[in-house]
């Protein structure tokens, strides 16, 4: 009973200000500048189309600034010869059916005549020999029906699907070559954004991966983004590090040569601190801060840097601080007497 008297007593005369409960404590936190690096969008993949096969341009379905159909074709060549082709080698086929036919029947007529002995036994093995090669052949038709409704099939030449035609270089009547370049495309349905970072500006943004945001000044707003990939090489000429940032947003007009401006925060490279304002003490045009055992330290007054409710934040530098450090807080009082 005495301790709990004593308790309450403790706590009346602390909060009167008849016991002292020591002064009020800031902890100088590291101050950061804000660096904006600006981008461009480009499209996420872009692509080269090539023949496969030569033959001379007859369609051209998408020109520069038009998506592939659907359908997934840019452009076909003429299929006249290889129709023909493909017509041959189905009348061989029929043809090779009907000596397969012929020769069954006449392995199936002469094992009976064999079976009686009205027949020698070669004649029996040529009819079996020619039919075992008519079959042979067959196969090799059908094999040669595949390649030549695959190779009719890459007579028009496949892209993906509401890709973006970006370069052209056909047009119909022209003869192409295999492996000759037919266009270049692109997908932007997904958009990059390249930045060259130095190790700060990298580390800083590792650090808010989860929350990046990209400002899109010409369209006037602001999209997320994620970090799509990093490059592990190092720049020679800029020193920096490389990475691709992919918005987020589907944009209904994707396209390349979008500004993106990336704010990061970063540390002062002066060294500077944050500490309220209370704990800072002006004498004379000269800044002063006050530790825990009475020391008094100048500092560099570098200006208001933010405000947080009522509460005001100084920018400090000084060789005699750094962030971690515990300054005291003054009252308005205080800080004039002093």
């Amino acid at each position: 009973m005495p301790k709990l008297r004593w308790n309450i007593c403790l706590i009346f005369f602390l909060y009167t200000g008849l016991i002292d409960a020591g002064p009020r404590l800031a902890t100088a936190k590291s101050a950061t500048q804000n660096a904006t690096l600006t981008g461009y969008t480009r499209a996420r993949t872009i692509l080269d189309l090539s023949a496969e096969t030569e033959g001379k341009v007859e369609t051209v379905f998408a020109d520069i600034g038009e998506h592939i159909a659907d359908n997934g074709q840019f452009a076909c060549l003429d299929k006249t010869f290889i129709s023909l082709d493909i017509e041959a080698n189905a009348t061989e086929i029929s043809r090779t059916n009907i000596d397969i036919d012929y020769f069954s029947k006449q392995v199936t007529r002469y094992k009976k005549l064999l079976s009686n002995h009205s027949s020698s036994q070669l004649q029996l093995d040529d009819f079996e020999r020619s039919q075992a090669t008519a079959r042979q052949q067959l196969r090799t038709l059908k094999i040669r029906s595949r390649e030549l409704a695959e190779r009719k099939r890459r007579y028009c030449i496949a892209a993906p699907a509401n890709w973006t035609v970006i370069k052209r270089y056909i047009e119909p009547g022209e003869w192409l070559k295999a492996g000759d370049r037919v266009a270049q495309i692109g997908n932007f349905s997904r958009l990059l954004v390249p930045f060259a970072l130095s190790m700060s500006e990298y580390e800083s943004l590792m650090k808010h991966a989860q929350d990046i945001r990209l400002t899109l000044p010409d369209l006037q707003k602001s999209v997320p983004a994620i970090i799509e990939r990093v490059s592990p090489a190092f720049d020679e000429q800029s020193r920096k590090i490389v990475l691709d940032l992919e918005i987020q947003d589907l944009m209904k007009q994707g396209r390349g040569g979008i500004r993106a401006d990336l704010s990061i925060q970063i540390p002062n490279q002066a060294n500077a601190v944050l500490l309220p304002e209370s704990a800072v003490i002006e004498r004379y045009e000269q800044y002063w801060l006050e530790r825990p055992n009475g020391e008094q330290i100048s500092v560099v007054y570098l200006g208001r840097i933010k405000r947080e409710g009522q509460q005001s934040f100084i920018r400090l530098s000084g060789t005699a601080i750094k962030p971690g450090d515990q300054f005291i807080v003054h009252t308005s009082t205080d800080a004039s007497d002093k």
